[in-house]
């Protein structure tokens, strides 16, 4: 599976966990910003919001989310690493991998 589409699978995953409100593009801001230009112009197909980052042997998946209220952040942003573990595991990434999943904002209203 090429990047592209496990970052669409797992920004489709993280948006079935539960306390997840949103996810944001977690790609550094000049990247995500050409990627949603050509999203825009119909150069390209729906992106996926979740950074991978390749080496040798590991594979380092960054995830920004939103999270509700009504579950403390910290569970939410837990059950979202298993989430995400748990997705990489199921598509075959093998090595080293590192999940990092922030909150980058609470939002009251759903």
């Amino acid at each position: 599976m090429s990047d592209d589409l496990l970052s669409r699978d797992l920004t489709e995953v993280l948006r079935g966990v539960e306390g997840v409100v949103d996810v944001f593009d977690a790609h550094p801001v000049v990247e995500g910003a050409v990627r949603a230009v050509a999203a825009g112009l119909d150069l390209a197909g729906s992106t996926g919001l979740v950074e991978i980052s390749r080496a040798a042997d590991s594979v380092s998946v960054t995830a920004h989310v939103a999270t509700g209220l009504d579950v403390p952040t910290p569970e939410t942003l837990a059950r979202a690493a298993d989430a995400l573990r748990g997705r990489l595991a199921a598509s075959g990434v093998t090595g080293d991998v590192v999940v990092s999943v922030s909150a980058r904002l609470v939002d009251a209203s759903r």
